[in-house]
């Protein structure tokens, strides 16, 4: 049968190849993962020889068809033919076992098309130079092993591409951490496999803003890999927050010429070690310096993806999913070839730094993260990234488990930054003269905090709003401090998380099922339920006092503005929110929000000038050097 792979001249298959990604079976690790590797129709998949002995991570296949078509296992040959100048990939298969094995290919739209099939014999080689040309917008190759026999053991695949003698980047790895001394030691413990399989790390930059539980302390610390130790330092620094503990690694980095690359991760990711390798291989044959981020699957729920790539709306610079992307997509209900929009291409305009790939190229071009403490600081640098002309490629294959955001306590004083820096990002980047949309948008999330009784969240926002009319500097002076006064701020409200006596007396009432609200007509109907509830607040008193206990994701105006007592769980962190309505806070709090906010758009043009004057100030290595970081010594 002549294939697609038959065309591909033999000059090509005499070059020099480096595998840029294996297929591996974590079989000793949660089974719930296993969908992530493997989409398999065999009638058993089990790990070690083909006598059913050992656990190696390389798979046995007894009956049917174990499939590739699977997150960490199928290859992403749409985002090689983009962004590398890669034109075929080889894959290379050893096999213990007679066994027929299927290559296929698939388009943007999800159709999969068979390229070969070739039956290998006991102790084989399969051997195939596959070409990258016709996945312009989308598609993926994988394979799949039928055994011949009673099983099949896949000892070895590879991904290869053609290797030029080029780049091998070097890596310095940052993680930021903050009094949580063991899930940050089980990240660290982590990366002695990512070295063992070859991983180029030459740095492990840990900064540590804690104060009760310093990292370099915990008893454990001396049962990490010794190569991880060896690359290890653990620098001190009084707190600030997520885009100072990464601004301050890329600093080191930069300063002291310590490698390539700066990978900026959390320290409570987990992480498969060798997609961690496709990352940093992906870097390499990049035309140009591009920041490759990881996605993210959910720690709980370890086959949810939470997405697959984010944009910014310039209208109203709100976040989200790129068009086309299912969130919280569950990939063990749906493997690759059942769902079509995985298979298309998604172009970013950045990627969270949950785990994320930056060239120190890139940072020396383009500075460090501004100094603005935590949230929004790596939309800001993918957005100042890209009106450099550097792109940013959120990597399919490469991947990390972090906690779910659904479940956290998002409206404490996080609601401060979370608004601020939105805004200051929008000031900075946006191409509009007056921020209508951002100021709309804002305007509509703080009525419905009202609505829900989170009235310290609305003191939060009405601050932060105040705060975007000081000097842009004095985001440099501010630091930890400004948290302590924003603790303070909220500790006057009931509404204030704090911490269940007995969590498991807690009965939570389920989540109701929600109805569509999308068409014209519930469109009018829901203004005129938000109004109905906005005279309700504004105009009566509380009633009732009996508080249902709901989950968090009940914590929305429909769900609760219509009642006068309610506590929400937050089940991360077991945290109870007492929301009680108030006619005085209400009022009080809608008027000087809808002051600052009618401030803010009058000022625009103003602010927008003075925060893109002082930009280039704010992200020098220079300015944050002299004004954040201190001269100790890393331990």
């Amino acid at each position: 049968m002549a294939t697609i792979a038959d065309g591909v001249h033999q000059s090509v298959r005499k070059t020099l190849w480096r595998t840029v990604q294996q297929t591996r079976f974590p079989l000793d690790r949660p089974i719930e993962t296993l969908p992530l590797y493997v989409s398999s129709h065999a009638e058993s998949l089990t790990a070690g020889d083909a006598n059913g002995t050992g656990n190696d991570e390389r798979a046995v296949v007894s009956g049917g068809v174990a499939s590739m078509a699977a997150y960490f296992s199928a290859f992403p040959a749409s985002y090689w033919h983009t962004w590398t100048s890669r034109r075929h990939v080889r894959l290379k298969i050893t096999v213990n076992g007679a066994c027929t094995v299927t290559v296929l290919r698939s388009d943007e739209h999800g159709d999969a098309t068979r390229v070969l099939s070739k039956d290998a014999a006991q102790d084989s080689s399969f051997d195939e130079v596959l070409p990258l040309d016709a996945f312009q917008r989308g598609g993926w190759y994988w394979f799949e092993v039928a055994p011949q026999g009673p099983a099949v053991r896949i000892v070895n695949a590879e991904w290869q591409v053609q290797d030029d003698r080029g780049k091998q980047g070097t890596v310095t790895i940052v993680i930021t951490t903050h009094d949580r001394p063991e899930t940050c030691m089980g990240l660290l413990k982590s990366f002695g496999e990512v070295i063992r399989l070859g991983g180029r790390v030459e740095h492990i930059v840990v900064v540590d803003h804690g104060r009760r539980y310093p990292v370099a302390d915990n008893p454990h610390f001396g049962d990490l890999d010794p190569e991880v130790v060896r690359r290890l330092r653990v620098v001190k620094q009084r707190n600030l927050g997520g885009a100072g503990g990464f601004g301050r690694g890329m600093y080191e980095a930069i300063r002291e010429e310590l490698s390539d690359y700066v990978v900026v991760m959390d320290d409570d990711v987990a992480v498969d070690p060798e997609s961690f390798i496709r990352g940093l291989a992906f870097a390499d044959f990049c035309r140009e310096p591009t920041i490759v981020g990881a996605h993210m699957f959910e720690m709980n729920e370890p086959c949810v993806l939470s997405t697959f790539g984010e944009g910014i709306d310039r209208r109203d610079y709100m976040w989200d999913s790129v068009p086309g992307v299912v969130d919280s997509f569950d990939l063990s209900l749906h493997d690759l070839r059942r769902t079509p929009w995985l298979h298309r291409r998604f172009d970013v305009d950045y990627n969270a730094w949950w785990t994320c790939l930056i060239p120190v190229d890139v940072i020396k071009s383009i500075g460090l993260p501004l100094p603005v403490f935590i949230k929004w600081d790596d939309i800001e640098y993918g957005l100042r990234a890209g009106a450099h002309g550097i792109p940013t490629v959120s990597l399919p294959g490469f991947g990390v488990w972090h906690e779910s955001w659904r479940e956290k306590d998002a409206h404490n004083w996080q609601a401060y930054y979370l608004l601020r820096n939105r805004c200051i990002a929008a000031l900075i980047h946006s191409p509009h003269r007056r921020g209508t949309g951002v100021v709309l948008t804002n305007l509509a999330f703080d009525i419905e905090s009202l609505l829900c009784m989170r009235y310290s969240t609305a003191a939060l926002r009405c601050q932060a709003l105040i705060d975007l009319h000081r000097e842009p500097a004095d985001l440099l002076r501010e630091s930890d401090g400004k948290l302590a006064s924003l603790n303070s701020l909220r500790q006057g409200f009931l509404d204030a998380s704090e911490r269940a006596e007995d969590p498991d007396q807690i009965s939570v009432e389920a989540t109701p099922h929600r109805s569509d609200h999308t068409s014209p007509k519930s469109k009018i109907a829901t203004l005129l339920r938000i109004c109905a509830l906005i005279c309700r607040h504004a105009f009566t008193d509380r009633r009732h006092t009996v508080a249902p206990v709901l989950p968090a994701a009940m914590d929305e105006w429909r769900d609760i503005g219509h009642r006068d007592a309610v506590d929400i769980y937050f089940p991360n962190g077991d945290l109870v929110s007492r929301r009680r309505r108030s006619r005085s806070l209400f009022v009080s709090s809608l008027k000087g929000l809808l002051k600052e906010h009618a401030r803010l758009w009058w000022n625009w043009p103003k602010l927008a000038r003075m925060y893109r004057a002082s930009a280039s100030h704010l992200v020098s290595p220079d300015t944050q050097g002299a004004f954040l970081f201190d001269a100790k010594e890393p331990r």
